[in-house]
C-alpha cells in the first residue's frame, strides 16, 4: 500500500488483484484487451491505484461478467 502526498490510499496491481481474486497477469491481460483502463503509474513506473478507482475497477469487472466471484472488501 502507497500514501499519495495527499493522504490518499495508492494500491498496487497486487493489492487489486487480491481483491479480484485474480493474479496481477489477468489484470494485465485485461488491461491490454480494453477490459479495463490503462493504470496510471508511478515513478517507477508501478500501475497504481487509487480507492475510488479499485471500486470503479470491481464494477467494471462485474459488470462485464468475467467472473462471478468479486470479493466485496
Amino acid at each position: 500500500m502507497f500514501v499519495s502526498d495527499e493522504s490518499e490510499r495508492i494500491y498496487k496491481i497486487s493489492e487489486l488483484a487480491k481483491k479480484l481474486d485474480r493474479s496481477p497477469a489477468t489484470i494485465k491481460r485485461w488491461e491490454m484487451r480494453g477490459v479495463i483502463p490503462k493504470a496510471r503509474r508511478d515513478s517507477r513506473g508501478w500501475r497504481c491505484y487509487t480507492e475510488n478507482e479499485v471500486k470503479e475497477l470491481i464494477e467494471i469487472v462485474k459488470e462485464s461478467n468475467y467472473f462471478t466471484n468479486v470479493h466485496e472488501q
